[in-house]
């Protein structure tokens, strides 16, 4: 008696997933404004954050900022990272090794 009642259980929760990734699909594949807030969502949760992306392109043009600033005030140098003592330069935003952020 017990495992018919645990089978029931197993088979209705699966069921219910296999519902609900029926009711997923159809939303996706519909073309209302729900739909696109689903796919942004979806993309950011499987594929990382879109915020990666513009932390990237800010981070590059920090870098450039941080290059044309150096340039004008002749401020270049070529000093050891204080984690882990790789060569870090005026160009480096972030220690290409380790990932510390420079000041």
């Amino acid at each position: 008696m017990m495992n018919a009642i645990a089978t029931t259980i197993v088979l209705a929760g699966a069921g219910m997933l296999v519902g609900a990734m029926i009711y997923i699909l159809k939303l996706a594949s519909d073309d209302s404004a729900n739909a696109s807030q689903l796919r942004q969502f979806v993309e950011v949760l499987f594929n990382g954050s879109s915020n990666r992306q513009e932390a990237a392109a800010a981070e590059e043009e920090e870098a450039a900022h941080r290059k044309r600033l150096a340039e004008q005030h002749g401020e270049s140098f070529a000093e050891p990272c204080p984690a882990c003592g790789d060569t870090v330069t005026h160009e480096n935003a972030y220690c290409p090794s380790c990932g510390l952020r420079l000041v």
